[in-house]
This record gives structure tokens, sequence and C-alpha cells, in this order.
């Protein structure tokens, strides 16, 4: 009888085993086949288009204001730059279109400083040393880029981003510019700002 009941609890310990060793082996597969059939596990996704007619983008600059993203869409066409608010970017908007200087045919934008541009058409002139008219803009509201003042003839560009200059050279000779300094973006401290050793927020 004791030997009956030691049969009966082995055959019960191997069926147990056996079952588990069934369920172990199947179990990546089932675990695999449940991820590979999720439709939104893919590295990469589109989260909007927004069509820009004309010539298409040559560069892009984003700029950060008062908790906003916009991006400069720079153009090569008369059709100079595009201000694109990106905040949300499942729902980008076109803010604002913006000529090159003297309406020339291309041009470049270039940020040097938090809120101040250099925009520079080509003058198109025929001249031994080719000049651009150079727009110093005002970004301080990018829906609105001001233009601050218009450089003509100018041969030469150079900013000095650690001082703060921007050095212009044209017909009349050397122009030296300041601008303000980047302004530190300050935000309200949420809870994870805690842990930081130098929170930039307030």
């Amino acid at each position: 009888m004791k030997t009956m009941h030691q049969a009966t609890a082995r055959s019960y310990v191997a069926i147990q085993l056996t079952l588990i060793a069934l369920v172990l082996a199947t179990a990546p597969s089932a675990f695999a086949k449940h991820r590979n059939e999720k439709p939104d596990d893919k590295p990469v996704a589109v989260l909007a288009h927004l069509a820009l007619p004309g010539a298409p983008a040559g560069e892009m600059i984003l700029q950060e204001h008062n908790g906003r993203q916009y991006l400069y869409v720079v153009r090569n066409s008369r059709t100079g730059f595009t201000v694109v608010d990106v905040t949300k970017p499942e729902e980008p908007n076109v803010v604002k279109r913006v000529a090159w200087p003297n309406g020339a045919s291309a041009g470049r934008l270039q940020l040097v400083g938090g809120t101040v541009a250099l925009a520079e058409g080509s003058s198109g002139n025929a001249a031994p040393i080719p000049t651009e008219t150079v727009e110093v803009l005002d970004l301080s509201d990018p829906t609105n880029p001001r233009t601050i003042q218009t450089f003509t003839d100018v041969t030469s560009l150079v900013p000095d981003e650690g001082r703060n200059l921007v050095y212009l050279s044209n017909k009349d000779g050397l122009w030296i510019l300041r601008h303000q300094p980047d302004q530190p973006v300050t935000r309200p401290c949420l809870s994870e700002d805690a842990m930081a050793i130098m929170p930039s927020c307030e």
C-alpha cells in the first residue's frame, strides 16, 4: 500500500514537472507573438506634415521664446523664410512669411542672440566682390520679426558670440554692433527639479 502511494506521488510530481516544462517552453513564443502584434511598437512615427509651397528649405533654425518653440524655415527663393510655431509638434502652424532684403532671390538667416538675427540677401550685382544687403532683425516677438537696421553693399560679416558682437564691412567701412546677451530661460519648478543641484526654474 505504501509502495502504491509513493508510485502515485511520483507520477503526480512527474506530471506537474512535465506541465511546467511545457508552459515554460511555449511562453516565450506567446510573449513574442503578443509583442509583434502591437501596432504602436515602432521606433519612429510621423507626428505631422505641413505643406510649404515654393522652394524647398535650405536651412532651419529652432528658437525657444516664452515657453513656445518656433522653427525658422529658410527658403532658397524670394520668399525668404517662414516662421512656424512648433510648440505642439503634432499641430505645426505657419505664423509669418518674411522676404529677403531688397527682394533678393536667395539669402541666409543667422541667429546671433536669443532674440536677434541677421537676414542676408544677395545683391546679385556683377561687382568683383559680391555684396549683400543685411537686415538686423528683432525676434523678441517671433510671430512678427521687426527690422532694426539695414546695411547695404555688405562684403563681409563675422559674429563674435562670446562678446555679443557682430562685425560688418561695406563700402562705408567697418561696423561693430553689440546685441543683448541671451537671457536665461526660467520656468516654474516641478517635483523632479528637487533632485537637481542647480535647477533652471523659479
